[in-house]
């Protein structure tokens, strides 16, 4: 027999479609958050990893949450699974670390970079038009945006061995 009434779906904030990825991704793995006694170090610090990957708001708010309450420390498995625990339930209730400063610091650093080294600014024009929407301004790109782009050069420079021969600025990055 089929029923002859249908429920109404109702669409609420906090439905999974409106939701953002590192939001998503925390439903996937649990309805209510785990607690942190009932659940080993191991199985949150997977979590944490998982999330990171998945999701470069989690990942940024991982690194702005180590530096400022865990030392610095980024490997989830170094950390106990009250903290890892308390980081979790801080992202999936919306809190957000500021990185603003972190992130200012780094745009600072690109732009500094882009007038000292014709290489390196030729390498974030290029980023940023296969990446970026062609936006070249720094400062309107995120930190992981930023970090993504050193990740980026330094797998480029460590694959060709560029950085090898040292010196000063000018030199052959290997860009382009």
């Amino acid at each position: 027999l089929k029923p002859t009434h249908r429920r109404a779906r109702l669409r609420t904030p906090s439905s999974r479609s409106s939701l953002p990825p590192c939001m998503a991704m925390w439903q996937q793995y649990s309805a209510v958050p785990p607690s942190a006694g009932g659940q080993a170090p191991e199985g949150l610090a997977q979590q944490v990893k998982d999330l990171q990957r998945g999701d470069p708001n989690a990942k940024e708010q991982w690194g702005a949450y180590t530096a400022s309450v865990g030392g610095g420390i980024r490997d989830p498995s170094k950390h106990t699974a009250e903290f890892l625990q308390s980081f979790l339930v801080q992202l999936q209730s919306g809190m957000k670390v500021d990185t603003t400063a972190e992130s200012q610091t780094m745009s600072e650093a690109v732009k500094l970079m882009q007038r000292r080294s014709s290489s390196f600014k030729e390498a974030w024009r290029l980023f940023c038009a296969d990446y970026g929407s062609g936006m070249n301004d720094p400062a309107k790109h995120d930190l992981a945006y930023m970090v993504k782009f050193f990740d980026f050069i330094g797998m480029r420079n460590g694959a060709s061995g560029a950085m090898a021969g040292g010196g000063g600025g000018g030199g052959g990055g290997g860009y382009g």
